[in-house]
């Protein structure tokens, strides 16, 4: 049972001839299991005769029923406990010895059988007043005690329970009457109980107090209790009652455990803190960042190795002296203040600080912080000044800055010179793109003249002044100072410093400025020019801009040569076009003579001299179709790539009605495609060739269908000629590729068709006419985009 039980009674043993509750226990086969003293007075038996064991109901019904006045009752009453049902209080007379007495009367059935006969004397008298108020204390004493308080018989049968130990076990007083403890405390916990139980009967002379078992609530979970308990015994000195005293020991048991869990969190914690302490210890003197704790007077308490070797002091020297008697600066000594004051902390990048032990060392950049430390009140004990060295970092990031600046400037003349289509055009892109990205504010580029390249021409300039572009407009690159730019390829820096010679100073006034630079434009160890940027406000230039020049310098130097071979390109490509025309305009004007004069002598000869003339005459218009395709070439590589919707069915018509002597089979298709005019060209060579290569049985199939893929139409052309090997499939479009393949040429033709293909989106191939069959003819085909869905 998990709770502990007091010793002390419900009230006070009778005295004799004074009255008593009356208590009567039965079995399950009516057999009596316990007959009180008082019971036994009120039914006139000897209190030294045991009545255990004997017939309950035959006890009641020979001694009992006939002391009641009211027979009704007294049937009630044995009807009652011969069902072994229970029966609410009633009063009731008994005749018993010293006159009536009236008594209260119930019975109760706690389960298992058993049945319970109490008989409650409410006599009032004089003589009875005392005892009755006596009893009435220990009662309210026993109800209203906090601790569970059972009396049990010998054998621990529940024989009265208070207030307490109904709600420490959850059930009603009258359902916990009439039953064991032992049923209430867990099975484990059933040792400890019987050992108890056992050193009562026997006899202990201390009572056992303190005993901790778990008792098991009607509803919910276990419960601790300690427990403790007395013997009674009776006037023949014979075992009597048990008196349990249950405390219920919950918070006990939660406060001991809350306590063990909090003690092994103190000690884990100071484990913790032990570790913490020594790496603390270890990161603080082994770390790179100047680290010093410092009270509210600025007297330096601890600082790491980093700090002492930072500060040009020695640890010894820095401990108990104030922070701003060797480092002073008002500054600082303010931020100090101001976080000690007001206890919120202080951060600062990259500031800088110059020491005045240690002036060789310049201007350093650090990055630190203040943070107070303060007491439970919130008063501020000191500060931990924690500083971090980024000297480099700045100087890096600075240098990065730089080269940024100068990648921006390089990548606008890169684009600048890859962009245009003109030296003159690269020129007066790059330019504008340096004076955008520099702080220059005008500037102009020199290219050396062709030939003799005795003069530098101005090609280019903003924002100069219209006089000094004539004064400047060339410069003769043999005089001084420009034949160190230009024939030794030096930059020139002119600067309006203070004491700046007369030619320098006259230089300076031609172009309008109070600073100006003249760079070299270098390819492969040849000047081809000189860029000219001018300051009207600084008087000197920077030694970073100087090098950001020189390197501008050098890209604007590859992007004018790539000019000026791009201009001498353009004019090749012109001059080569030109002939180009000539010829084939002349060559096309020849073979139309040449084909007129052969079907003229076609018309007059017989015999082998005809053979040749006809012979003549194909070897023309081989010559006239050589002509169409290199035209046709021509068109592909000038024309720009600007697509249409072409009506496919109209081209392919179109086609096929310029071989009227082919056999040509078209279902025909609606659907319009991605094209120009040359899309003709591919209908025109592919029948054209299998008409050629196919002889005169030759037959042609045109399908348009779906392609697989999407928003692509596949066309195919099938002929029934003498077909093209697997092993020559994958080459036969090679451009120029004059090898026969069974009879089939691979000439200009084919390479336009396949040149003509990728213009428009798709691709061509070659199959067999019959799956696995080559020789039984070919199949070209090739996809297009179609107009509403490419």
């Amino acid at each position: 049972m998990h709770s502990s039980i007091t010793t002390t009674p419900p009230f006070p043993d009778a005295a004799p001839g004074e009255p008593e509750n009356g208590l009567l226990l039965l079995d399950s086969g009516a057999r009596i299991i316990l007959a009180n003293r008082s019971f036994c007075r009120l039914i006139s038996v000897p209190d030294d005769r045991n009545l255990a064991g004997a017939d309950g109901i035959a006890l009641v019904r020979t001694h009992l029923a006939p002391l009641i006045t009211d027979t009704e009752a007294a049937a009630r009453l044995l009807a009652s406990l011969q069902a072994r049902a229970a029966l609410p209080w009633f009063k009731c007379r008994i005749a018993a010895a010293g006159g009536a007495r009236e008594v209260g009367c119930s019975v109760r059935a706690p389960g298992d059988g058993a049945v319970l006969l109490l008989i409650d004397d409410i006599a009032k008298g004089e003589k009875g007043h005392g005892i009755e108020e006596e009893q009435k204390r220990y009662r309210e004493l026993f109800d209203l005690a906090p601790d569970g308080y059972f009396v049990c018989d010998p054998s621990g049968l529940i024989l009265d329970v208070n207030r307490a130990g109904t709600l420490l076990l959850g059930r009603g007083k009258e359902s916990l009457i009439g039953t064991f403890c032992q049923s209430h405390i867990l099975p484990e916990c059933g040792e400890a109980y019987r050992d108890l139980a056992t050193r009562l009967e026997s006899g202990v002379s201390e009572p056992p107090l303190g005993v901790e078992v778990w008792v098991q609530p009607a509803t919910g979970e276990p419960v601790p209790v300690s427990l403790s308990a007395a013997a009674v015994r009776n006037n023949q000195g014979n075992f009597a009652e048990i008196r349990w005293l249950a405390r219920d020991v919950s918070h006990r048991k939660r406060a001991d455990a809350e306590r063990e869990r909090l003690l092994a969190e103190n000690q884990s914690l100071a484990a913790v803190l032990a570790e913490e302490r020594d790496l603390l210890r270890t990161v603080m003197e082994h770390t790179n960042i100047h680290l010093a704790y410092l009270d509210a007077e600025f007297r330096f308490v601890r600082v790491n190795t980093a700090y002492a070797e930072g500060s040009g002091y020695t640890k010894e020297e820095l401990i108990g002296r104030k922070h701003f008697d060797l480092f002073p600066n008002s500054e600082n000594q303010a931020i100090f203040e101001r976080v000690r004051d007001t206890g919120e902390e202080f951060r600062i990048y990259a500031k800088p600080f110059v020491y005045k032990n240690q002036p060789e060392r310049g201007t350093t950049y650090w990055d630190w912080s203040l943070i107070p430390v303060k007491d439970a009140k919130g008063d501020v004990l000191g500060l931990v000044f924690s500083l971090a060295d980024v000297t480099e970092r700045v100087r890096a990031a600075e240098e990065v800055r730089v080269q940024n600046k100068r990648l921006g400037v390089l990548n606008a003349v890169i684009t600048a010179s890859a962009s245009a289509f003109s030296l003159d055009e690269l020129l007066d892109d790059t330019l504008e793109a340096v004076l955008d990205h520099l702080k220059f504010d005008l500037g102009g580029i020199y290219t050396l003249e062709r030939g003799a390249r005795t003069q530098a021409v101005l090609r280019s300039h903003r924002n100069i002044p219209e006089f000094s572009v004539m004064q400047n407009r060339t410069l003769n690159v043999y005089h001084r100072p420009y034949n160190q730019v230009f024939i030794a390829g030096q930059p020139w820096f002119v600067e309006g410093a203070e004491g700046a010679d007369a030619r320098t100073l006259d230089t300076l006034a031609d172009f309008g400025v109070s600073s100006l630079a003249f760079i070299p434009l270098i390819v492969e160890s040849s000047v081809v020019g000189a860029l000219v940027l001018g300051s009207t406000a600084g008087r000197e230039i920077p030694p970073g801009a100087r090098r950001l020049l020189e390197a501008i310098s050098r890209e604007l130097g590859a992007g004018v040569l790539r000019g000026m071979l791009y201009d001498r390109l353009e004019a090749t490509n012109r001059e080569a076009n030109l002939y180009l025309d000539i010829l084939t305009h002349d060559i096309r004007n020849a073979d139309n003579v040449a084909n007129i004069y052969a079907g003229l002598l076609l018309d007059t000869l017989e015999g082998e001299p005809r053979t040749y003339a006809d012979r003549l005459k194909g070897s023309i218009k081989k010559s006239i179709s050589i002509l169409a395709n290199v035209a046709t070439i021509r068109k592909i590589h000038e024309l720009h790539t600007e697509l249409r919707p072409i009506s496919l069915h109209a081209v392919i018509r179109e086609e096929i009605g310029h071989f009227p002597e082919v056999s040509i089979n078209y279902d025909g298709f609606s659907e319009e495609v991605l094209a120009d005019d040359l899309l003709p060209e591919v209908f025109a060579n592919l029948i054209g060739n299998a008409a050629k290569h196919g002889g005169p049985e030759i037959e042609v199939a045109i399908t348009v269908e779906d392609a697989e893929e999407e928003g692509m139409v596949l066309v195919t052309v099938a002929d029934t000629g003498p077909g093209v090997p697997d092993d020559a499939k994958k080459t036969f479009f090679s451009r120029f590729e004059q090898e026969k393949v069974q009879g089939r040429g691979q000439g200009l033709g084919l390479s336009i068709c396949r040149m003509l293909a990728a213009r428009y989106g798709g691709r061509i191939w070659v199959d067999d006419r019959v799956a696995g069959r080559p020789e039984e003819g070919a199949a070209f085909r090739f996809t297009l985009r179609k107009a509403d869905g490419g």
